[in-house]
């Protein structure tokens, strides 16, 4: 059981879809404004990809954001979307939620991060360099022409006492 306090995650099901594409329009609209998407089109796809987890980021009963992972050969991973909702930034919850969500497969990611969020830039900037169990951090190159940059590291698995 969670507090009101304690950020948690839970799967988006694919009956939630209507409820995902309503947080996917403002979402793309900020990382990406000039990019046309069927946003209904988009959350159907996401929500029914084999290779893709979707997850609400909670905080008590609320949803107060979203994150998508993109399963890759070799047991890696890939942060394809992170949001906290505007009224949730900047109390700690996004980076609660991003230890939450990194811990939960631990192993080498990557993720793009977007160039019309400066917000991103400075969130990912710094929450990689301060969360638990994060190595081999690197910056590299964007993976798309509406990415700044890349970022890739490991999280390390559970401690084994």
């Amino acid at each position: 059981m969670t507090t009101a306090h304690e950020v948690s995650l839970a799967l988006i099901m694919p009956r939630e879809q209507a409820l995902f594409a309503s947080v996917l329009a403002p979402y793309f609209y900020d990382v990406a404004p000039s990019i046309e998407v069927d946003i209904s089109d988009r959350a159907k796809q996401m929500l029914h990809r084999q290779d893709v987890t979707a997850f609400w980021i909670r905080r008590g009963r609320g949803r107060i954001g979203f994150a998508l992972v993109l399963n890759l050969p070799d047991d890696r991973r890939e942060l394809s979307e992170f949001s906290i909702v505007p009224q949730h930034r900047r109390k700690g919850l996004g980076q609660q939620a991003a230890s939450l969500l990194l811990q939960e497969f631990p192993g080498r990611w990557r993720m793009g991060i977007s160039g019309h969020s400066k917000q991103a830039l400075a969130f990912w900037g710094t929450c990689l360099s301060v969360l638990p169990g994060v190595s081999e951090l690197r910056e590299g190159a964007p993976f798309t022409e509406h990415q700044t940059k890349s970022y890739t590291f490991d999280i390390a698995g559970p401690k084994n006492d």
